[in-house]
């Protein structure tokens, strides 16, 4: 099998970035979960590392503290793979600080700093602190798609100030791919010695999603394709694409899934987010033939009961799925 991955011209490149557009003033539905997952390895007041298979560990990120503050280290999950060859770790945090985090947590694990960081998206949750896994001129292998590699240069590649932001940091450097994949038609195999993964491209929380399975393990980490008790952010969401998505992740209910945000559950004990997800796409479409405004028909979205108490990073997020449906369907004014 031939390579699908390519070397771009410049191993990194810098931009200056605010904090994610995604996350913006809100009220938030519930306490920072604390459920526990798998062995706990450590825990801080960002996040928890567990160790929830042989040689696979999740970070699940606590961003909301007992008071209703926010901790924006991490804000985001991500996963650290183990092979006798590589050490894989999956996204990249909001903060640098939350990646160097982890990868002393990897050396002390493994045995070894990362090797390989997966991006899974464009998003600086999942992408900003990048730069935290450099140690000097030394640094891991940068694995993204190039549909996520240019919208990260459209959106934060002039590093300009964002207003009404409440996630605020001084400007970082965001680190680009060192391997582009370019052929997001098939899943692609990373021999990690004595294992594999298999990165799955797919989409609907942005253009561009990349998801994790391991060979040798019942685990699938899904990003933000998937979240477990916080209501889904739609900014950047091709909501059609989504629904096939996340059932395509979700089709061996034996699977453990790594939300992007929330917590760990088996694929067949997610329905109630499914739900949520048909909720979202027959109310957008009936308020969008109706003649309603995205705004209109987000302000008097219900969400079924079972999320009712999901967390939202922003109180307008049911309104910004309406306005992902919008785009698709054509604008009501």
């Amino acid at each position: 099998m031939g390579s699908v991955f390519s070397k771009p011209s410049r191993r990194a490149f810098i931009a200056g970035t605010g904090a994610a557009t995604l996350m913006t003033t809100g009220v938030f539905g519930a306490a920072t979960r604390k459920q526990s997952s798998g062995k706990l390895i450590d825990e801080q007041s960002f996040a928890r590392l567990e160790e929830i298979g042989d040689g696979v560990w999740a970070v699940l990120s606590t961003p909301v503290n007992a008071n209703g503050g926010f901790e924006t280290t991490t804000l985001s999950n991500a996963g650290l793979i183990m092979g006798d060859d590589k050490v894989v770790v999956y996204d990249a945090f909001f903060r640098p600080e939350g990646a160097a985090w982890l990868s002393e947590h990897a050396k002390k694990l493994t045995g070894r700093y990362p090797t390989h960081v997966i991006v899974s998206h464009l998003h600086a949750d999942h992408c900003g602190g990048l730069a935290g896994f450099q140690r000097g001129s030394e640094g891991p292998e940068i694995i993204m798609t190039e549909v996520t590699r240019d919208l990260i240069f459209e959106t934060y590649g002039k590093g300009e100030p964002r207003e009404n932001e409440i996630f605020g940091r001084p400007p970082i450097r965001l680190l680009g791919p060192t391997q582009i994949l370019h052929d997001e038609s098939k899943p692609v195999s990373l021999d990690l010695g004595g294992r594999s993964i298999s990165i799955d491209p797919l989409a609907g929380h942005t253009p561009s999603d990349l998801a994790v399975h391991i060979s040798d393990a019942d685990i699938i980490f899904a990003s933000d394709l998937v979240w477990e008790g916080y209501f889904p952010n739609y900014v950047n969401a091709v909501p059609s694409k989504l629904v096939p998505s996340v059932k395509h992740l979700f089709k061996n209910g034996d699977n453990l899934m790594v939300s992007g945000h929330g917590g760990i559950a088996k694929a067949k004990d997610l329905d109630i987010y499914l739900e949520l997800l048909e909720a979202i796409d027959k109310g957008a479409k009936e308020a969008h033939a109706l003649g309603l405004t995205a705004e209109e028909g987000g302000a008097i979205f219900i969400s079924p009961e079972a999320t009712k108490n999901w967390i939202r990073f922003n109180p307008q997020y049911p309104t910004i799925a309406y306005q992902a449906w919008y785009r698709e369907l054509g604008n009501n004014q």
